[in-house]
């Protein structure tokens, strides 16, 4: 009995260790930490070059909880009047809870792409009451 009550010990230690152990994700960073649209757009510039192509940038923004996809603005025609699609920005979405949990931020990064690859990046948020 003395021995599974030290292997239980030894097993809640490991787990213990396990939970503080920094990610080693160079390209992780935890939103919940940022309070500014300037903090997370000048972080993601240092951690995004110009030039990178969209499903690295992609894959790294969900693998920090995002959730992503492509938009494309809507242009007008002024001589036909016919709508078509201007070129594809990746906009990236999460929310993080403020204020005791009683408030969020939605958080929307919007990658500027050039043939797949990104040109600017420009982060922003609003606040939504919970409830």
């Amino acid at each position: 009995m003395a021995n599974l009550r030290s292997l239980a010990r030894v097993a809640a230690f490991a787990l213990l260790v396990a939970g503080c152990k920094k990610n080693p994700d160079p390209m992780h960073f935890k939103l919940a930490d940022f309070n500014s649209p300037k903090q997370l757009t000048d972080t993601l510039k240092r951690l995004i070059p110009v030039g990178m192509r969209e499903a690295v940038v992609w894959e790294m923004m969900q693998r920090n909880g995002f959730a992503c996809g492509e938009r494309s603005a809507t242009i007008v025609d002024r001589q036909t009047g016919k709508l078509g699609s201007g070129k594809p920005d990746l906009e990236c979405y999460q929310s993080t809870r403020i204020d005791f949990g009683l408030r969020r931020r939605q958080w929307t990064v919007v990658f500027k792409l050039d043939s797949g690859r990104v040109t600017d990046i420009m982060a922003g948020y609003i606040y939504k009451d919970m409830g």
